[in-house]
C-alpha cells in the first residue's frame, strides 16, 4: 500500500514539475544577445563618462572658489567717530537728583603722616 501512495507522490510531482517548466518560448539568439549585450556596455560607458565629467566639474568648482578671495571686513562706523559722537548715561541716572559741584574743591584734606617723612596715611 505505500508503493502505491510512493507512486502517487511520484506521479503528482513529475506532473507538477512538467507544468512548471513547460515553456514555448525558446532561448534567444546570438544576434539578440549579442545586441542586448553590447547595448548594455554602452549605457554603462555613458553612465561612468557622465560621472567622470560631473566629478570634473565639482574639482574645478572647488579649485575656483578657493583661489577667489574672501570679502574684506570693513567696518562701517569708526570707532573714534563712534565713541567721540555719543555719550552713554545710566538708565537710573534720571531718578537721582541734579548735582553740580567740583569734586575736586571737596575733598577733605588728607591726614598727614606721623613719621616725619610728611606722606599720607593710607
Amino acid at each position: 500500500m505505500t508503493d502505491s501512495h510512493a507512486t502517487d507522490n511520484d506521479v503528482k510531482l513529475e506532473k507538477l514539475l512538467a507544468s512548471a517548466f513547460e515553456s514555448d518560448e525558446q532561448a534567444p539568439g546570438f544576434e539578440a544577445t549579442w545586441t542586448v549585450a553590447e547595448s548594455r556596455y554602452r549605457r554603462g560607458n555613458r553612465i561612468r563618462a557622465l560621472a567622470s565629467v560631473a566629478a570634473s566639474i565639482a574639482v574645478v568648482a572647488i579649485v575656483v572658489s578657493a583661489l577667489r578671495p574672501g570679502a574684506v571686513d570693513v567696518p562701517i562706523i569708526e570707532m573714534g567717530e563712534l565713541l567721540g559722537a555719543t555719550s552713554w548715561q545710566a538708565p537710573s541716572d534720571v531718578l537721582l537728583p541734579e548735582r553740580r559741584f567740583d569734586i575736586y574743591q571737596d575733598l577733605p584734606e588728607l591726614i598727614q603722616s606721623t613719621d616725619g617723612t610728611g606722606e599720607a596715611l593710607l
